[in-house]
């Protein structure tokens, strides 16, 4: 019900301030195609264009005021095994009997392949799996995807190793 509501509203209203990520079947589709109308709107080819996460300090989607100059929030994420401290901005160990935690709306940024690569290397960032259900696992599809993994998004995270997560 919620998903129809979300996308009768998208319908009927125009666009979102925040895409709720998690009512679609096939969030890649949904990426490709925001990331496709920036590549028009800049004449910037997309295959050299790649989304960078920047975590928002904003939890709820009704307090956004405007859509940002390029590229998409987004909102519906969870975080399985460790937490996001929302004052330093990184993330945390789960805090006792926590196993999800919401993460705070993130803004997809259009960037070119290669300054996603230096800025994960530059900040130490940590290349987050992002899953369409809380099982860390799919089946490899025919075209050799798997059925559940959608992207790695690069968080921010304080441990001087990243394998530390």
């Amino acid at each position: 019900v919620q998903r129809v509501e979300f996308l009768a509203t998208w319908l009927l209203k125009g666009p979102p301030l925040s895409f709720w990520i998690s009512c679609f079947f096939f969030p890649q589709g949904f990426m490709t195609a925001s990331l496709q109308l920036h590549a028009r709107k800049t004449k910037i080819p997309i295959d050299t264009l790649e989304f960078f996460s920047n975590v928002t300090t904003t939890q709820n989607p009704s307090e956004l005021k405007e859509q940002p100059e390029s590229g998409v929030q987004v909102h519906g994420l969870f975080l399985m095994g460790c937490g996001w401290d929302s004052k330093r901005d990184v993330l945390k160990e789960s805090d006792k009997d926590v196993l999800f935690e919401a993460m705070p709306i993130i803004w997809l940024e259009p960037v070119g392949i290669t300054d996603v690569r230096q800025r994960i290397k530059d900040r130490n960032l940590y290349e987050c799996p992002i899953y369409k259900t809380s099982e860390r696992k799919g089946t490899l599809s025919t075209t050799g995807h798997s059925t559940n993994f959608v992207k790695f998004f690069p968080l921010a995270q304080a441990e001087p190793d990243i394998d530390h997560w």
